[in-house]
């Protein structure tokens, strides 16, 4: 009797994490297709072959749900962000572009609504120290040691690799992606320069 029961509560735990999945992999699709205000949770349900108040037990609401799903890509985008090699200018950008070309217009749309909706303001906050850790992370060797200096360094490197620089030479100015590289990893080795 006890097996059986363990095996029911195995398959449902897998059955729930199946729909969760489905549920996460669906808002992913739409998220980064569609401006937030289009995106209905009537819409990712359907494409996760679920009901909306099976979405709405899981996740609260579509912020709930936008938080989690973004939650689950910093994950991923912190998993390939390891791959720069530490100190490398040219890694680094390669490592933030990779991500912008893949969710930079997801980012752009996201940040231009943070003012609106408190959930998009958490996930745009989140993203901004995921994004401060890892240059610290990555460049640390490289930094400063003066306290004051080394802020200075941190924040031009922000300017450097930040997505609205990537919108402006890729989608207002039809830069390349060959030629943002080229610039960002520009921008990134003069931010490390010494001073004077």
């Amino acid at each position: 009797m006890k097996t059986t029961r363990g095996y029911r509560m195995t398959a449902r735990a897998a059955a729930a994490e199946q729909t969760h999945r489905r549920i996460l992999d669906a808002a992913r699709a739409r998220f980064l297709a569609a401006p937030y205000e289009e995106v209905t949770l009537a819409a990712i349900a359907a494409e996760a072959g679920v009901s909306t108040q099976t979405l709405l037990n899981r996740f609260g609401s579509k912020e709930g749900l936008a938080v989690e799903f973004a939650t689950e890509f910093a994950r991923e985008i912190d998993s390939d962000r390891a791959t720069a090699r530490a100190g490398d200018p040219r890694s680094a950008v390669r490592a933030v572009l990779r991500q912008y070309e893949m969710m930079g217009d997801l980012n752009i749309r996201t940040l231009a609504l943070e003012n609106r909706i408190p959930a998009l303001a958490e996930i745009s906050r989140m993203g901004r120290e995921h994004h401060q850790a890892w240059l610290e992370e990555t460049f640390g060797t490289c930094l400063p040691a003066d306290p004051r200096a080394r802020r200075t360094t941190l924040l031009a490197l922000y300017a450097a690799t930040d997505v609205y620089l990537w919108k402006l030479l890729r989608r207002d100015l039809g830069a390349s992606l060959a030629e943002t590289a080229r610039v960002m990893e520009r921008l990134v080795r003069g931010a490390l320069a010494p001073p004077g």
